[in-house]
C-alpha cells in the first residue's frame, strides 16, 4: 500500500513534468534557437514529452527526504520543517493558540530532532484532513521542482556547451535555472511551514485521538 507521500507525489508528476516540457521549450526556443529548426522542434516535443515523467522521476527519485529538505531550508542538520514546528512555526501562525495546543499534545519540545519526531506523531493522526493534504502535497511538489531546477543549473549549460551553443545561451541558461530554483525553493519553504502549521491548528482547536487505523 501507497503512503501518503508516496500517493500526493505520484499526483505531483504531472505538474512536475510540465515544469520539465516548459524547460525544454524554454531552453530550445528562447535560448538556444539555433539548435533546432521548426521540424525538429516538433519531433523533439513528440518524442521528449512522454518521457519527461521518467526523466522527473530519475533526477528525484535516488534523493532521500532529508537530502531534499537540505537543499531547500540551507540546513545540514535537522533540515525538515518539522524540526522547528514548536519553536518557530507555531508561535508564528495566528490561527495557532499555544496554550491551548500544549493541553491538547503535551509537553512542546524545543528540541529540533525533538521537535519533528512530536510533530511527525501529530500529523499522523490528522494527515487525512483537508488543508493538511493539500499542504503537503504542495510543499512535496515545490520542494521537488526546487530540486529538479538545481540539478539543472550544471546540466542544462554542460549539454548546451556540448551542442555547440554560443557562451551566451548557456549563461542564460545557468541564470534561468538558477532563479527557477530560488523561486521554488521560496515557494517549497512557505508551503513547508503552512503544511507543518496546518497539522498544528487541527490539534490546538481540539484534542485527537488515535484510532485502530493511523
Amino acid at each position: 500500500m501507497k503512503s501518503r507521500s508516496d500517493a500526493l507525489k505520484a499526483a505531483n508528476i504531472k505538474w512536475l513534468a510540465a515544469l520539465a516540457a516548459l524547460d525544454v521549450a524554454v531552453v530550445l526556443l528562447f535560448i538556444a534557437p539555433e539548435l533546432v529548426d521548426a521540424s525538429m522542434t516538433t519531433i523533439l516535443r513528440a518524442s521528449v514529452s512522454p518521457l519527461l515523467p521518467v526523466v522527473v522521476l530519475l533526477l528525484t527519485g535516488p534523493l532521500s527526504h532529508d537530502a531534499k529538505a537540505r537543499l531547500i531550508f540551507w540546513r545540514i542538520r535537522n533540515p525538515l520543517p518539522g524540526s522547528q514546528a514548536f519553536t518557530k512555526h507555531a508561535p508564528a501562525d495566528s490561527r495557532i493558540d499555544m496554550k491551548a495546543l500544549g493541553k491538547n499534545v503535551g509537553t512542546l519540545p524545543t528540541d529540533p530532532g525533538e521537535q519533528n519526531a512530536k510533530w511527525y506523531k501529530l500529523y499522523r493522526l490528522v494527515g487525512d484532513d483537508a488543508a493538511v493534504v493539500q499542504a503537503h502535497r504542495l510543499y512535496l511538489m515545490y520542494r521537488d521542482m526546487a530540486v529538479v531546477s538545481l540539478l539543472l543549473i550544471p546540466l542544462v549549460p554542460a549539454a548546451l556547451w556540448y551542442a555547440g551553443a554560443a557562451p551566451a545561451a548557456r549563461w542564460i541558461a545557468g541564470g534561468f535555472f538558477v532563479l527557477q530554483y530560488v523561486v521554488c525553493a521560496i515557494s517549497a519553504r512557505h508551503s513547508g511551514a503552512r503544511f507543518v502549521c496546518n497539522v498544528l491548528a487541527v490539534h490546538s482547536t481540539r484534542k485527537v485521538r488515535a484510532t485502530a487505523s493511523t
